[in-house]
């Protein structure tokens, strides 16, 4: 008997869908929303039922319907601190992605797949897996900034980080619960989690490390100050700068780093650029080890700038002497919240209710 599971992973421009049968997938699809589309939202959750329904097109075009499913996997979005795994999407789960302060595409996630849920009248479910603020509720320790009005946020890439953590963990035919890695996920976001049995222990932000495609990274607290009060932006403009303007799209026009290698190839300022970046980014890895006094399994480099030959080759030359590098390239959120979600259908693992 099939076992149809309907995973949904929104994103700032596109709505990742794609239909499981267990563990294999049948199709997996990425629903591009073009900007004139959006323009008309003024929020994140305005997009609500126009994302709704083209996950419901696309169920159709699969020839299937809701009460086909037996399940609906969802990226979790931003809703306190989650531990990590598996969460039953109720109506409290709903609503508290409904009214979460921090928007976030990942928001609309849970709050489809539990109305798609009732819909289908059939007692199926919705669940989450590795929600974005799944790390569990942090060590004390790694809270601190220095400034107490303000407390380091527990925002990672929580799913793709410990998905490619069980992989290397089955691939050298071990318990992941025996294992410690540290995870660079090098996305249009690059974060480095320091990951300890299976759980993200601490981590470098993309707020707080190297500058990536389209993130500047940590940037000199004195510096930022007087740009924040001199530059005449507002608050919402300088977050933009710092968060989605910055990094390499601000210094070569392009947040693909393909691009910027091909513009490395004839511009010695384009390659001191990318080579920056690397030493920055390989500098966080390298942070990370203290907290475990160096006792590091692996170093697992993952994402889409993984497929760099030249990035990984000058990060691995950079990070190696703590731990042999590994280098699982691309993302497996989709495969991840479906292996998740199957094993909390089958038994295998049980899924948390947010109280």
């Amino acid at each position: 008997m099939a076992e149809y599971i309907l995973v949904i992973n929104p994103g700032s421009t596109s709505t990742k869908v794609a239909i499981y049968d267990g563990e294999k997938a049948l199709d997996v699809t990425s629903i591009d929303h073009p900007a004139e589309d959006l323009k008309g939202f003024k929020e994140i959750n305005d997009q609500l039922d126009f994302r709704k329904a083209a996950v419901l097109d696309y169920l159709k075009e699969q020839n299937l319907t809701l009460t086909d499913l037996a399940a609906i996997a969802a990226r979790g979005g931003i809703v306190g601190q989650l531990d990590s795994g598996a969460y039953l999407i109720d109506e409290v789960f709903a609503e508290a992605s409904r009214t979460s302060t921090i928007p976030h595409p990942a928001n609309l996630s849970p709050i489809i797949a539990y109305e798609l849920a009732e819909q289908a009248g059939t007692g199926i479910h919705g669940y989450v897996y590795d929600a974005v603020c799944g790390c569990g509720v942090p060590d004390p320790i790694f809270t601190y900034t220095g400034v107490p009005e303000i407390k380091k946020p527990f925002l990672t890439h929580v799913l793709n980080s410990r998905a490619v953590s069980i992989e290397q963990a089955r691939r050298d035919g071990v318990n992941l619960e025996d294992t410690t890695y540290i995870v660079c996920h090098l996305g249009g976001g690059v974060t480095s989690n320091l990951i300890k049995g299976g759980k993200v222990v601490e981590f470098v932000g993309d707020d707080e490390g190297g500058f990536s495609p389209e993130r500047s990274g940590g940037v000199p607290c004195r510096e930022l100050v007087k740009f924040c009060f001199r530059s005449g932006l507002t608050e919402k403009e300088v977050q933009k700068k710092l968060k989605g303007q910055g990094g390499l799209i601000a210094y070569l026009g392009v947040n693909d780093l393909r691009e910027a290698e091909k513009l490395a190839e004839s511009d010695p300022q384009a390659k001191t650029i990318i080579d920056a970046m690397i030493m920055q980014l390989s500098t966080d890895i390298g942070s990370l080890a203290p907290i475990v006094c160096g006792k590091v399994d692996k170093i697992i480099l993952t994402g889409g700038m993984a497929h760099s030959d030249y990035l990984t080759k000058e990060m691995k030359k950079r990070v190696a002497f703590i731990a042999p590098v590994k280098v699982i390239p691309g993302t497996f959120e989709m495969e991840a919240l479906a292996k998740g979600i199957h094993r909390v259908i089958t038994g295998q693992e049980k899924a948390h209710i947010l109280e």
